[in-house]
């Protein structure tokens, strides 16, 4: 896809005219048959793609090791039209056979299924007395379920076959099962001739096992866990392994050792340096400094320093300018760094003050803050930006326990809304992670739905992708599709910013069953908020039904199951709309399954959420509102709706006149002009160095007139009172207009 999303697949892409029948037959009245969408299948699933997003196809036919397991004829006239999940799954017997009791609309049905096909990327599970079959992942089926399977398929005495097995655990990326066929095989003994072959397979695991740990140590580096791999590294296994391998994992032993080496040494010459500061009020201002660099610097901050160490050696410069590149890049960052050390001292009293205006309640006691903050000399909009950004969460969370999900409660004056966390392995407030803001289905516990993304141990996939996970405890209360839902996710959110290291431009809204309804609904009203959206089982209601349009910008990852009742049939015309359209739409379709939470989709879900970053705010945009509270998107608000959008209406004939759609469109042009339309009553811009010239006049033209025509002034103020509210550190806005 032109995100770089990858797909695999089996024969070749089919064109699709559209989603469903019906919508095949509306589509093609024209004189001209259009194919909108590009048909991928494997074996478990099928993957739609808008075919405008579809960059390249690849095309190949690599050899599958496949083996068919003989399964006994039955009657098989029972299909399946709908299915509601799984209420009890037994373990496999020895021959790959389970019970599973079956939620259907004619109540619990028990389903003996039996392993058909095994293949290295999936099997294929077949109904003894009901004609249902399907595939599912093979490291889905637990690995000592696959050998005993394998042998009902193979002759235990063939050395063919007995390889044969090997091959498809290597290609199936389970190496240690390989490798302990191949065990078996030796202590057996029974086939000397194939001793060449059995040493070819061994040395063979042990190259792949070598790039599977150094892939593994790469995904965990870019999470940050450079002690977990600095550990690891030493006991990577060397024998066997080729050169350009073994020089990678050497280079990453080496990173860590300078960067330890050179903390040591930023400690040594800031305590040296210290020593020779003439000045009584900056020695003790530095001591200060000095003590809290030295008890946080680690990898995730040495960047900041980078100034400093670049000129140490410096002979020009005093020991208080050097200080001073310390002091003040670790409060603004490297690029800001100054070697004034009246400035750096500024620089730190200006972040003890933000983080304090952050932390009080009492709005008269911000003013006062924030009035000592101005007087703060060299403190323009540009630092105060930069110290924001810098300066992590204004409250600091620690976890609990490491890979234990833990409760918050959202720190807002009045309701408060309690949510899971899981924060990733090694987790650090000096560095921001990516967030899954995961809304569970109801009835379900907000600890399983952190689990499903972080898994059961630190080797879940949230955990080795560095993700933090929260998910809301929804109240007792039914509040499915009231406002009620867009209330708890955004506080939720604006909570957890302000407590937690989140990377705002890297939140994904996801959720599953009637959460992921509830994650279509706020992430299409807010789609700003979000960097992609995540529906699992999730149904479009009566507003996503307009609000596709506002996706333009949110990418979207569909999951459905082919026998999840009316789910792809009801969602079809919304996918379609969206996906003619060419916006960034992921659709998976699981062949003969239901409502389950599709587990085995994770991986590939991950893969296109390491593409995907929220879109910067655009100079150029049109959504759609219905809602009083959906009236925010980038950098445009307002209030004060028609009552013909927020309210249906009654005709004098008696006929309901539902509420409309109401359009919202705002640009800024070269020359500072701006244009907006929106039927409100009152509007506020917000405004960024990045969307106007703040050394020129802009002008904002609203109902037909010039509304404002003026230079703008950045104002620290408005800065903080919005970062005070969303706690989003990466959109920061110097300036609103109110109109």
């Amino acid at each position: 896809m032109r995100s770089g999303f990858k797909i695999e697949f089996e024969g070749k892409p089919e064109p699709v005219q559209g989603l469903t029948l019906d919508l095949i037959r509306r589509g093609s009245s024209g004189p001209i048959t259009s194919y909108p969408f590009t048909k991928f299948e494997d074996g478990p699933r099928i993957t739609y793609l808008p075919q405008a997003q579809v960059q390249e196809v690849q095309l190949g036919s690599p050899h599958v090791e496949e083996f068919s397991i003989s399964i006994p004829p039955g009657s098989r006239t029972m299909a399946f039209g709908s299915l509601g999940g799984y209420r009890v799954i037994k373990p496999f017997s020895d021959f790959g056979r389970r019970i599973i009791a079956l939620n259907t609309p004619q109540g619990e049905m028990e389903v003996i299924q039996a392993i058909s096909t095994l293949r290295p990327d999936y099997v294929t599970l077949k109904a003894l007395k009901q004609n249902w079959e399907y595939s599912v992942t093979t490291q889905d089926i637990p690995p000592e379920v696959l050998r005993s399977t394998l042998s009902v398929s193979i002759n235990e005495k063939n050395p063919n076959d007995r390889l044969a097995i090997v091959r498809f655990f290597i290609d199936a990326d389970m190496l240690m099962q390989a490798q302990q066929e191949l065990d078996r095989i030796e202590k057996e003994g029974q086939f000397p001739d194939f001793a060449n072959r059995i040493n070819e397979l061994r040395l063979l695991i042990r190259q792949l096992q070598a790039l599977e740990f150094l892939n593994e140590f790469k995904t965990r580096l870019a999470a940050g866990q450079f002690e977990l791999v600095y550990q690891k590294a030493h006991q990577f296994p060397r024998q066997d392994i080729n050169q350009a391998t073994l020089q990678e994992v050497d280079r990453i032993i080496s990173d860590h050792e300078a960067a330890y080496e050179q903390m040591d040494r930023i400690r040594a010459e800031l305590s040296r340096l210290q020593a020779e500061v003439k000045s009584p009020q900056q020695l003790v201002r530095f001591q200060d400094m000095r003590s809290v660099i030295d008890k946080r610097l680690s990898r995730h901050n040495l960047e900041k320093l980078t100034p400093f160490v670049q000129n140490l050696d410096d002979q020009f410069l005093t020991a208080e300018q050097k200080l001073a590149l310390a002091y003040s890049g670790w409060i603004v960052g490297p690029a800001m760094a100054e070697t004034d050390a009246d400035t750096a001292i500024s620089y730190w009293d200006a972040r003890d003050a933000v983080r304090s205006y952050l932390q009080v309640t009492n709005p008269i006691r911000k003013q006062e803050i924030y009035h000592s903050l101005s007087q703060l000399e060299g403190i323009g909009p540009d630092i105060l930006a930069a110290i924001v950004q810098n300066m992590g969460p204004a409250y600091e969370t620690p976890a609990s326990e490491m890979g234990v999900p833990f409760t918050l409660n959202t720190m807002n004056v009045g309701k408060s809304y309690g949510y899971q966390v899981l924060l990733p392995l090694g987790y650090s407030a000096d560095r921001s992670y990516p967030l899954v803001m995961a809304l569970p289905s109801a009835g379900v516990p907000a600890q399983a739905e952190v689990a499903w993304w972080g898994g059961s141990s630190l080797g879940g996939p949230a955990h080795r992708n560095g993700y933090i996970v929260i998910s809301p405890e929804w109240p007792a209360e039914e509040i499915s599709g009231s406002s009620a839902v867009h209330e708890i996710v955004l506080d939720i959110l604006r909570d957890a910013r302000k407590r937690l290291a989140i990377d705002s431009d890297h939140v994904f809204l996801a959720g599953h069953g009637t959460g992921a309804s509830a994650a279509l609904d706020v992430g299409m009203s807010h789609p700003s908020e979000f960097a992609g959206l995540i529906s699992i089982g999730g149904r479009f209601n009566e507003y996503a039904h307009h609000y596709w349009k506002n996706c333009d910008a949110l990418p979207t990852y569909f999951v459905v199951g082919e026998l999840d009742g009316d789910l792809y049939n009801a969602n079809s015309s919304d996918w379609t709309r969206m996906m003619k359209y060419g916006q960034d739409v992921v659709l998976t379709q699981y062949k003969q399954r239901g409502g389950e939470d599709y587990r085995d989709e994770l991986p590939r879900i991950l893969d296109w959420m390491k593409l995907h970053i929220r879109e910067l705010p655009p100079l150029e945009f049109e959504r759609i509102t219905m809602r009083s509270g959906d009236n925010r998107f980038d950098w445009f608000e307002f209030s004060g709706l028609p009552e013909a959008t927020l309210n249906p209406r009654v005709s004098p004939g008696g006929r309901l006149i539902p509420a409309t759609a109401l359009p919202v469109e705002a640009t800024i042009t070269p020359g500072n002009n701006i244009y907006v339309k929106v039927a409100a009553n009152r509007i506020t811009l917000w405004l960024t160095p990045e969307l106007v010239d703040f050394t020129e006049r802009v002008k904002i033209r609203w109902k037909g007139r010039t509304q404002f025509n003026d230079f703008p002034e950045p104002n620290g103020e408005t800065m903080l009172q919005h970062l005070d509210f969303t706690g989003d550190r990466n959109r920061l806005y110097w300036m609103r207009v109110d109109l």
